[in-house]
């Protein structure tokens, strides 16, 4: 049994659980947390937190649980973990990281992926991840955890920019809670976060309140000496220090270690004795150009050799060499870690080595020279910053710092601490000056430095270096043979305080030999005292010149006192007149220099005075001024002492004042001015130690009131306001002796003096207030000052006074203070308030009362005047802060005090805020700019309405563009978020006292303040105001401001309508508002992730279902004044249907009745919301952009339709039809709509979009009859057909436009397109574009119309001659053109779009499409695919079953058709040029053949012509192509079929045809070039004797033929006849041939004459009967030609010249017995035609398959080696004569029959059928341009009726094949011999495709293969595809290709047709004639699937 759990409620998953077995287990991932609910047995139930609304089950051993809190227990309960929040919020990033992780992931690759972007995220994560464990382990220190967390945050933070996720508002790193602080509060943190997150530093945003980081002050520097690789022989000491290089001094102490002869490798003499730690750095220090110099000296004999061994019983120091470190910029600030440093030893001459250092800075090569080193490197050390005290540092450090000595800064630190004692003095030894003694070289001399007490003891004070002990004596550096040697050696003397008074130190000067035996010998010395004689100040700073005194025994030296009493300075020594104890050299000096760094000695003579003051009272004030000139840092060492002494002289005992009183505090002023400089802020808190544990001065608390009161009131009387102004900065201080000395006083007497304390205070206020009231020039300063320091006295005052008596002091100097001021003092002002409001008294609720008042009045007048907004802002801030605070500490009933003090700011603030906002921008950049549309009005005419009148908000209204120009973005937030922390602080009674406070003046003040309110609010909504990151901040406003606009609807219903007083605009404004809060992105929760989302409704609920149910609300108020809102409303609330939201919409959508309801009652019909409702539902799709919410709309209308459908029906009758009608008519715009939006963006969908804008603006001309939406839909599809390069689409798209527009006079407006102008004048303008459209599309033929329509008008109307002349030219250009232009026919080909996923408007329906320029049916199919990219391709082409065509997948059929040209009977009985008619067979066509072979019957397999059948389908579009689409749907199919002999005699007439045309070519121009007429006739006679013929015979000829099939009698008796009439023509042509053949050619001809005998005695066997005695019903079942076409350029003299050679052409290749196809498929394709989609030759080969095999629709690419040249090239370039027109169009006429010999005569009927068949809707086509799209097409079948069919086409793309003369009467190729391997089917083997000339023998363009389906399927495509289908083989007698027999290698040649005979140009290799098996080739490869084992080879990869 399932219980629920109570201990076990979180846990994280440890295990992937995946089994469906398991009924209702829930699927979970490791790492997943889950929340359990319940547990049964070791199984847990519950859900994950990744999707809370799917539950199940799953074991709990799967699971660890984890520590939890409940918050809300009960049903809706929230479960979190109790852990750090720092590492649950990485926990929840990385899970969502990781998604998004993933996602990039996916998009590497693309053009969207950003591998950068995708390892940086990768590194974060993997950072995140390892710092998490890291905190979870618990084995850090505090300090360790507190600076990994921020690490931690800061890296989530920078991911969160960089991801572009929302900011994370942090105090100290952590997230805020949004509910525990204010509006304000939120405002501020989130402020400085984004600093801290934009600057990547690791201090994260905090509050306001909160102190800002402490500058780091004090910096240190570990040093570590990490190696030394030189061999010195000796002993070395090598000393480290810090070089300043801009000062060019040094400025710490020197760091000496020690190393042994062995070397570094063997030095060993403590731990940490290389390293140490250079401290009390400052920032300036670091800012420097900072050196580590190195000095090593070697310590042993005095001159170094290799070969002594011997030990030296002397130890000299001997100067060696120099190493510097410079230290960089990067490793001063520490932001390196520890870096190591390498260095090589310089040395020069002995002299120089003082300055080394300063001769290698200055790169003084001359001087110095680097020393040589066997190793790489030389010394090599190691470095670290780090930052803060060094206490602080060691604590953060401890393995780098803990026990490493100290080297110390020269001097004191920026910052000297209280607690620091330090007692050190620095002697340098500089130089010496000292005689030669006699000797002829100078001396070795060595200085020994002792330190002495009085009594001549030595003290062990003195360190040569840190890192060692100290010792009583030094010895300097030697400087061989050198009397005046400088050393620059700095010692340290260390002596005791309670030592220093007596000591001295004591030079002693010696002389060492080379000689080892020799000592050392004593010759002089020199002494300094360290304090004057009465131990007052000590040795002064500086350099000092001693006197040098001779002694050549130390023994004289034992007693001090005997050279104490010497003068030991030189200057000193010059004035001495008495015996001294030991004689003055006086050519002897040494120069040193000294430097003391103490806390408790002075060298401060007036410092000493004034500690001493009571041995001389006469010059205390002598003493006193001199106070100010003393070093600061003097002052504060002694800070305790001097002011014991101040305060002792400034009054007497009994507390009276004395004659210094006046100077005292004079005095005192200076030392509390000190504490404020930050090199001694630190000694604040030792002032503060001495006021309460030392001051004892109970008395002088009336004497400092006194002082102070007397500059106040001397302020205005006085210019010199220096010291008035140090007086009151150092208020503080003076208040705190004050209120110390008032607080002794009272504790010793037991409060007396009370009242008179107080009115010396109130005395001095008043004081303060006069001052600050006074209008001085002059004191401006002084009451700044007084202003920014008053504060401090305040808080102090709190101490004996009550908090309300001090606010009512701070309120009067407020209010003492001019409002009208100057800028200084008002910014003081408010700098004060600022101050008071975060002050203790703000904390009382007297004074906090008191003082609000009087703040908020000046914050009113400031704002009103908009004087120091930002400071206004941040006053107000801190007032709403602290209030809100207040108000947490009350959980339930707040006191009255806080209700009257928000009470107080929403009263005096809350309006003037709102204004302040809405007119910060009121100086607009321009006028113009404001206007955002035509009913909205500018801000500047916005906000004078406001305080006049009212003014209607808009939906599109918003001040959002205004506050982006120049607004300071700063004071907007902050005034913003004062503003959202009032309406938070404000209640229910708040509001209604707000509502009567405004009522009380009139309600037009309350509709003013409701307007404003709503205008802001609505900006706010709208506008940026917040980052977008800024998400908790927006939502935190947004349930801010839902809260008030359900306070603000209570007056609007019972003021502004209830009570007669209905306010339209009010009431807009407010509904517009409340639209604008509902469709805010931000508040569309669906687009959030799960986690995102289920935070927000744990927070705030959904707050746009809570804002529907407020408008619901306001809507059913309304009632009677609904139709107010009419129309305007109607595109608002249809926003509000787009929540997904069901409830919502639900209530919502019966709004739309209410409106229709409102409008039929009130105006008889709702024409309004219909006519509104559609254009707001165009915008919003037309407008929506990226992203997918317009989805759910169509959701949305479904279910409206539903709603009101059902509410109209069951309403008023009379409404009733028209009701449903147009919520019909509005689902069906919906569905036309989403379509459109669904493919509005991308190039691929391009196609789409051209299909979604037919669909509406037929929709919008059609069904609702809106012009200007058709219009602008006209324009929108023309703008997608001209970047498309559809022009001739582009031009009918114009014309619908056109066709709207008369001839007349009527002035139209202007739009964006075009000027206001004359209805005549727009369509001439369109006109004009029609026309420029139909020229690039080369569309001549539909231009000429609009030519003659303008010309008219301007012959006859507008008598304009110019424009006539120039469209006159035009139209004559447009004929020539006709003749001479070079265009290609566009391919056709028919698409079947299957299944529901596909778009409305192409889902299970087929349509035709008109291929673009020389796209043939691979490229047409990857662009379908391109646009459908989810779609599959049908690999067959039968009839999809009813399973595709309801699926939820895409489906797409593809092949290629011919177009049906309608005879034309226009063009009967006249002789039209080709290149005329050429236009017409691929233009203004319907109809489209798409023709299939099949096989009936056994198939015989030698030969398959027997049963081989041709499926005719013909498809009929809707309207014409071209037209304003490139595709058209079709509504009509129908299949015709083709028996065997039917399709033969279709083939031998059209060769027949062929062989006539080129006949009468050359009789007419025997000079021509003969090469094309010979190919034409070896083509066919040498075809016909390898067996054609002869299939023929076998198969349709032989006795049992017509016994089995009797009803094909007829069209075998017609192939007989048509074979006969072959040879007839043949015979003549041969004969021609034969005459007009040059000699070359001649035994070719005699060839051809030898096989044609025998072609011809074959056919006469077969054919025995006479042509004479053929049978009757032969020849009525071949009905006479159809009427000819003679064309106007078929004169033989000027219709072929060709170029090329017979001789040198090679013959074409036989089809060989495995069904290969020719090897020239180049040649062919030249000549192949334009629709060569389904084939190239005259007859192309079928391969048999079974019927079940699955045969592609794909197109096959040809891509072997011999086929590529066939689209190496346009194919315009083969086709092309020299006019431009192709050769086919002189050689192709609508039914044309050329013969040589004379037609049959004519019957009677076939007379009749001439003249009575029915004209041609081309016959009746008006001079002006037809509308396709209405258009009413009437089927003409009088050809049907009175002629059979023409066998197909084989595939014949006619435009695009070579015709010479007579194309379609070739006769077929040779029928290919069987394949070796039988093939599986029975169906028979071929290789032709056939091509028909269509029905009623006109020639068709399009012929192709029926598909063999019933015909009364419309729209269904073919069973099987042409591309892949065994096509039938042809019936006998295929000719084949003529070429040159006799030159095999020689390549072919084409021609070229020119204009005269002399022009012969050869063009590229081809045969001539259409049936070569290259075409079949190419015909098989590129329209069907050829089976693998026929394919051709690919090529190689280039």
């Amino acid at each position: 049994m399932w219980t629920p759990t109570k201990n076990q409620k979180y846990g994280v998953v440890i295990y992937n659980f995946d089994q469906d077995e398991v009924p209702q287990a829930l699927h979970l991932d490791v790492g997943e947390t889950v929340q359990v609910l319940e547990e049964c047995r070791g199984w847990y139930r519950g859900f994950s937190t990744r999707n809370r609304n799917v539950k199940g089950i799953f074991p709990a051993q799967f699971i660890h649980l984890k520590p939890f809190k409940i918050d809300n227990e009960g049903l809706y309960e929230t479960v979190t973990p109790v852990e750090d929040p720092v590492v649950q919020e990485a926990a929840s990033v990385l899970r969502e990281w990781g998604q998004i992780w993933k996602n990039l992931y996916v998009l590497l690759g693309t053009s969207q992926g950003d591998q950068e972007l995708w390892d940086a995220v990768r590194k974060a994560m993997m950072d995140v991840a390892d710092w998490r464990k890291q905190l979870i382990t618990g084995t850090l220190t505090s300090d360790q955890i507190a600076q990994l967390k921020l690490k931690i945050t800061s890296k989530i933070d920078w991911g969160n920019r960089k991801l572009g996720l929302d900011l994370v508002p942090r105090v100290d790193g952590e997230m805020v809670d949004p509910d525990a602080v204010s509006v304000v509060e939120l405002h501020q943190v989130h402020v400085q976060s984004a600093e801290a997150s934009q600057s990547h530093s690791q201090g994260l945003g905090t509050l306001a309140k909160r102190k800002e980081r402490r500058k780091v002050l004090s910096h240190h520097l570990f040093f570590c000496m990490r190696d030394f690789s030189y061999h010195l022989g000796e002993d070395a000491e090598i000393f480290f220090s810090l070089y300043d290089a801009q000062k060019a001094k040094f400025i710490s102490e020197r760091f000496l270690v020690k190393l042994s002869k062995e070397g570094f490798s063997n030095y060993v003499e403590k731990i940490h004795s290389n390293c140490t730690i250079f401290t009390d750095l400052g920032s300036g220090d670091l800012a420097s150009d900072l050196y580590i110099v190195a000095h090593v000296v070697r310590v042993g004999r005095m001159l170094f050799s290799e070969s002594v061994k011997k030990m030296s019983s002397h130890n000299y120091r001997r100067p060696y060499g120099i190493a510097l470190f410079r230290l960089a910029q990067s490793v001063l600030q520490g932001g390196e870690g520890e870096v190591e440093l390498t260095g090589k030893l310089f040395t020069s001459d002995e002299k120089d080595f003082w300055q080394l250092p300063e001769l290698v800075l200055k790169k003084q090569s001359n001087k110095y020279s680097i020393m040589s080193n066997n190793a790489s490197y030389g010394l090599v050390v190691s470095v670290k910053v780090v930052h803060g005290e060094l206490e602080q540092a060691t604590k953060e450090n401890p393995l780098l710092l803990k026990n490493v000595c100290v080297t110390k800064k020269l001097g004191f630190s920026d910052v000297i601490m209280p607690g620091d004692v330090r007692n050190d003095l620095y002697v340098t030894l500089n130089s010496g000056e000292f005689e030669r003694g006699g000797k002829s070289v100078g001396k070795n001399i060595e200085v020994t430095v002792l330190t002495l007490d009085a009594e001549g003891q030595a003290l062990q004070a003195i360190y040569s270096g840190m890192g060692h002990e100290g010792t009583p004596e030094y010895s300097s550096m030697i400087m061989y043979h050198n009397n005046s040697p400088r050393w620059n050696e700095r010692l340290k003397v260390a002596i005791p305080i309670d030592q220093f008074a007596g000591a001295h130190l004591r030079l002693e000067y010696r002389h060492c030999s080379t000689r080892e035996r020799n000592e050392k010998k004593l010759f002089g010395f020199s002494f300094v005292r360290l304090m004057d004689d009465d131990g007052g100040t000590t040795l002064r700073d500086g350099s000092h010149e001693l006197c040098v005194y001779k002694c050549d025994e130390r023994g004289r030296l034992s007693n001090p006192m005997e050279y104490l009493n010497m003068p030991f300075l030189s200057k000193e020594a010059v004035d001495c007149i008495y015996s001294l104890p030991f004689q003055r050299s006086p050519k002897e000096s040494i120069i040193i220099d000294t430097l003391l760094c103490s806390t408790k000695l002075t060298q401060n003579v007036d410092l000493l005075s004034l500690l001493r003051w009571r041995s001389t009272p006469d010059g205390i004030g002598e003493t006193l001024s001199r106070l100010t000139r003393v070093d600061g840092a003097e002052t504060v060492k002694f800070l305790q002492d001097v002011l014991d002494a101040l305060f002792a002289m400034f009054s007497t005992d009994d507390g009276n004042s004395t004659q210094h009183s006046g100077h005292v505090f004079q005095a005192l002023v200076f030392i509390f001015s000190l504490l404020e400089d930050s090199k001694f802020e630190h000694f604040k808190p030792v002032m503060d130690a001495y006021i309460t544990g030392h001051f004892a001065a109970a008395l002088v608390y009336k004497g400092l009131i006194s002082c102070v009161k007397h500059l106040s009131d001397l302020c205005p009387q006085t210019e010199k306001q220096e010291a008035i102004m140090r007086c009151f900065r150092s208020l503080e201080y003076i208040f705190k002796f004050i209120i110390q000395s008032r607080l002794l006083f009272a504790r010793a007497t037991g409060g007396q003096n009370e009242d008179s304390f107080r009115v010396d205070v109130d005395s001095l206020f008043e004081s303060f207030a006069h001052m600050l009231n006074m209008h001085l020039e002059n004191i401006q300063a002084s009451q700044v000052t007084l202003l920014e320091h008053l504060q401090g006295a305040c808080d102090q005052l709190c101490r004996v006074l009550s908090p309300g008596e001090v606010a009512n002091h701070l309120s009067n100097l407020f209010n003492a203070t001019p409002v009208e001021s100057t800028r200084d003092l008002t910014r003081a002002k408010l700098h004060a308030m600022k101050n008071s409001v975060n002050s203790p008294i703000y904390d009382d609720d007297e004074g906090r009362g008191l003082l609000l008042e009087t703040i908020c009045t000046h914050l009113r007048q400031h704002l009103d005047s908009r004087l120091e907004l930002t400071l206004c802002g941040e006053v107000l801030s801190d007032i709403v802060i602290l209030t809100h605070k207040h108000i947490k500490k009350y959980s339930h009933k707040l006191p009255a005090t806080l209700h009257q003090d928000v009470e107080m700011i929403m009263r005096t603030l809350f309006d003037v805020v709102v204004q302040v906002i809405l007119t910060l921008e009121r100086s607009a950049p321009s006028s113009d700019s404001c206007t955002l549309a035509p009913d909205v009005m500018g801000l500047a005419h916005l906000l004078t309405a406001l305080k006049t009148q009212f003014v209607p908000i808009h939906a599109s209204m918003t001040l959002g563009s205004f506050f982006l120009g120049s607004m300071d973005e700063e004071i907007r937030g902050t005034l913003v978020a004062c503003l959202m922390g009032i309406l938070q602080l404000m209640g229910e009674s708040h509001y209604s006292k707000l509502w009567e406070a405004h009522m009380i003046s009139g309600t037009h003040h309350l509709r003013h303040l409701l307007h404003s309110t709503i205008v802001l609010l609505a900006d706010l909504v709208r506008a940026a105001v917040f980052p977008s990151d800024w998400f908790v901040m927006r939502m935190v406003t947004n349930y801010t401001i839902l809260a008030a606009m359900q306070e603000i609807a209570q007056p609007l219903i019972s003021t502004f309508l209830k009570q007669g007083r209905f306010d339209n605009q009010l009431w807009s404004s407010y509904l517009n508002l409340a639209v604008g809060f509902l469709t805010q992105p931000c508040l569309q929760l669906e687009h959030f992730s799960q986690q995102k989302r289920h935070k927000v409704l744990e927070r705030y609920n959904d707050m746009r279902v809570l804002m529907g149910f407020q408008i619901l609300s306001m809507w059913r108020e309304l009632d009677d004044h609904r139709l107010h809102f009419i129309p305007g409303m109607v595109g608002p609330f249809l926003e509000v249907t787009l929540v997904p939201e069901p409830e919502l919409r639900k209530a919502t959508l019966p709004i739309f009745f209410d409106m229709m309801q409102a409008e039929q009652q009130a105006k008889g019909s709702f024409k309004q919301v219909e006519t509104e409702l559609i254009d707001k539902l165009d915008i919003l799709v037309s407008e929506n952009k990226g992203d997918d919410e317009y989805r759910q709309l169509f959701n949305t209308m479904e279910h409206l339709s539903a709603v009101l459908l059902e509410r109209v029906r069951s309403n008023d009758p009379v409404w009733r039809e028209s009701g449903t009608a147009f919520i019909n008519s509005v689902t069906r715009l919906l569905e036309r709509l989403l379509d459109y939006r669904n493919v509005m963006q991308g190039d691929e969908n391009c196609d789409k979009r051209m299909s979604c804008t037919v669909n509406l603006l037929n929709f919008y001309k059609n069904e609702v009859n809106r012009q200007e939406m058709y219009i602008r839909y006209i324009y929108k599809l023309h703008d997608l057909h001209v970047p498309a390069g559809n022009f001739t689409e582009a031009a009918f798209t114009l014309q619908l436009h056109a066709n709207q527009l008369a001839w007349t006079q009527r002035m139209l407006h202007a739009d964006h397109l075009y000027p206001a102008q004359t209805e005549t004048q727009r369509k001439e303008l369109i006109y004009m574009k029609i026309i420029d459209n139909f020229d690039k599309g080369k569309c001549w033929e539909q231009g000429i119309p609009l030519l003659e329509e303008l010309a008219t008008q301007y012959r006859t109307r507008l008598f304009d001659y110019q424009k006539l002349s120039e469209v006159l030219k035009r139209q004559a250009t447009f004929y020539e053109k006709i003749l001479s232009g070079k265009r290609y026919d566009n391919e056709y080909f028919r698409v079947g779009f299957y299944g529901l996923g596909l778009p409305l408007f192409v889902r299970n329906k087929v349509f035709i499409y008109r291929g673009l320029e020389y796209e043939q049916i691979g490229a047409f199919t990857q662009r379908i695919q391109t646009e459908f990219p989810q779609a599959k391709m049908l690999s067959h082409n039968t009839p999809p079953d009813d399973t595709i065509r309801s699926s939820d997948a895409q489906y797409i059929q593809i092949c290629a058709v011919k177009t049906l040209t309608e005879p034309n009977p226009m063009f009967d009985g006249v002789e039209v040029d080709e290149r005329i008619l050429k236009y017409y067979s691929n233009n203004h066509v319907r109809r489209f053949v798409y023709d299939r072979p099949t096989y009936r019957g056994p198939a015989d397999k030698d030969n398959e012509f027997k049963n081989l059948w041709i499926e005719r389908i013909t498809y009929t579009t809707e309207f014409e192509l071209p037209g304003i689409l490139k595709w058209f749907e079709v509504v009509d199919q129908k299949m015709d079929q083709l028996c065997p002999p039917q399709y033969a005699c279709e083939t031998v007439e059209r060769n027949n045809k062929q062989i006539r045309q080129i006949t009468l070519h050359y009789r007419a121009n025997p000079q021509d070039n003969i090469q094309p007429f010979t190919m034409r006739l070896q083509g066919t006679i040498d075809a016909a004797v390898n067996g054609g013929v002869a299939k023929y015979q076998d198969a349709f000829f032989g006795p049992d033929y017509l016994v089995m099939y009797p009803e094909n009698a007829d069209h075998v008796n017609r192939l007989k006849v048509l074979l006969s009439d072959q040879t007839m023509i043949l015979e003549n042509a041969l004969d021609l041939h034969g005459k007009i053949a040059p000699s070359a050619n001649q035994p070719l001809h005699r060839r051809l004459v030898d096989v044609f005998e025998g072609l011809r005695n074959k056919v006469r066997k077969m054919c025995s009967t006479p042509q004479s005695q053929r049978s009757t019903s032969s020849l009525q079942s071949t009905p006479p030609p159809p009427p000819t076409h003679r064309r106007a350029d078929s004169d033989p003299a000027t219709e072929f010249r060709r170029t090329g050679s017979i001789v040198n052409s090679p013959l074409p290749p036989l089809p060989s017995d495995k069904g290969a196809v020719s090897t020239s498929s180049s040649s062919t394709s030249g000549h192949s035609s334009q629709r060569s989609s389904q084939a190239s030759s005259l007859y192309a080969h079928f391969h048999s398959a079974s019927h079940d095999d699955e045969l592609y629709a794909k197109p096959q690419e040809w891509d072997s080696g011999i086929g590529s040249q066939r689209d190496s090239r346009p194919r315009s370039a083969y086709i092309s004569d020299s006019r431009g027109s192709s050769p086919k169009s002189l050689s192709k006429s609508l039914n044309n029959d050329y013969m040589i010999v004379p037609p049959p005569k004519l019957s009677d009927e076939s007379q009749r059928w001439r003249h009575s068949r029915p004209p041609s809707p081309h016959t009746t086509r008006s001079s002006g341009i037809h509308d396709s799209l209405n258009t009413s097409w009437s089927d003409s079948h009088g050809s049907e009726e009175s002629l059979p069919p023409l066998p197909p086409r084989v595939g014949e793309r006619q435009t695009r094949s070579v015709s010479l003369g007579g194309e379609d009467d070739a006769p077929p190729p040779v029928l290919p011999k069987r394949m070796g391997k039988k093939c599986a089917s029975p169906a028979m083997f071929g290789c032709d495709q056939l091509v028909g000339d269509g029905v009623d023998g006109c020639s068709s363009s399009g012929g192709g293969l029926s598909n063999g389906f019933p015909a009364s399927t419309p729209g269904t495509p073919p069973l099987l595809s042409p591309r892949n289908h065994r096509t039938p083989p042809p019936p006998p007698i295929p000719p084949k290709s003529i070429s040159t027999p006799l030159t095999p290698l020689s390549p072919p040649t084409c021609f070229s047709l020119n204009t005269s005979a002399e022009d012969l140009t050869p063009t590229m290799p081809t045969n001539l004639y259409i049936g070569t098996l290259d075409e079949t080739q190419h015909s098989l490869l590129e329209n069907y699937s050829v089976p693998p084992r026929l394919q051709p080879h690919p090529p190689p990869s280039p």
